[in-house]
């Protein structure tokens, strides 16, 4: 059986290859000296020789390659993290947010790392910067609503979305997502002020609330403290002082007591 044109153009560049490492180490001996290389902890090197992946180096310490056509590539297996820089982006409600978030990453598998990508670090920074503005306009930046998920409370559902769609987009690099978290979060200078304005409004409503059901519960607990005490407080009299008591009670300012007195009639002379 006659062999295959692209089997004969492999066994020829093998066979080169041979002839240039064999040649290079008999003219040249003190080459086969740079042969050695260190293998640091937690770190994996891919060796590729004449531009062929050869093999996958795991074991840690001194270790021995013929240096004619070879090219390592290191990769760190450590945790790592990703600072993203501070982006504008248009949350659910359609406001602009400035976002920025950092990324807990490992790799897994060095191959891919190593040659499947350009460079991983640069290939998760640009993948990163994409998923959080898109994951983020998912979500509102805050919301009264307990049940409903938002941006400034970083939920266990927001950080998951982030973490799932992250991971998906970068598998082809061998990298495993640890974890997103959201590093800054304000809104955007053009509506900052405004927002400022409505987050005050709110507090100062919720503020209202609660001082009105206070006056509340003190007004009926005065009124049922004077029935208790026999004292007889007539209809009229009782709406006046419920009436006088939440003027009291709710103004924003101190009360100033006014006494009423009137004038007897003039005697004659």
């Amino acid at each position: 059986m006659s062999k295959s044109p692209e089997s004969t153009i492999n066994s020829n560049e093998a066979f080169l290859e041979q002839i240039l490492v064999v040649g290079l180490t008999i003219f040249f001996p003190p080459i086969l000296l740079f042969g050695f290389f260190v293998i640091n902890p937690r770190e994996e090197i891919v060796v590729v020789r004449f531009g062929k992946y050869l093999t996958t180096l795991k074991t840690q310490g001194i270790r021995w390659s013929h240096p004619v056509g070879r090219k390592l590539h290191r990769i760190s297996t450590r945790d790592a993290t990703l600072n993203l820089e501070r982006e504008t982006v248009v949350e659910l409600n359609g406001n602009p947010v400035q976002i920025s978030a950092v990324v807990v990453y490992r790799v897994e598998d060095t191959f891919k790392a190593a040659l499947q990508v350009e460079n991983f670090h640069s290939f998760i920074q640009d993948q990163a910067g994409a998923v959080i503005k898109r994951v983020a306009s998912r979500f509102p930046y805050e919301s009264a609503d307990d049940a409903r998920q938002c941006l400034k409370k970083e939920s266990d559902v927001v950080t998951q979305q982030f973490v799932e769609e992250l991971q998906s987009v970068v598998d082809p690099a061998g990298v495993r997502i640890l974890g997103v978290r959201l590093n800054d979060l304000t809104y955007a200078p053009e509506i900052a002020q405004a927002m400022l304005m409505r987050q005050q409004a709110l507090a100062l409503i919720d503020a209202r609330k609660t001082i009105v059901e206070g006056a509340v519960e003190i007004v009926r607990d005065a009124v049922d403290r004077l029935q208790a005490a026999g004292l007889e407080v007539k209809a009229s009299e009782r709406d006046a002082l419920v009436s006088n008591l939440l003027i009291v009670l709710c103004s924003g300012e101190k009360a100033q007591p006014v006494l009423q007195v009137q004038a007897g009639p003039r005697s004659a002379s």
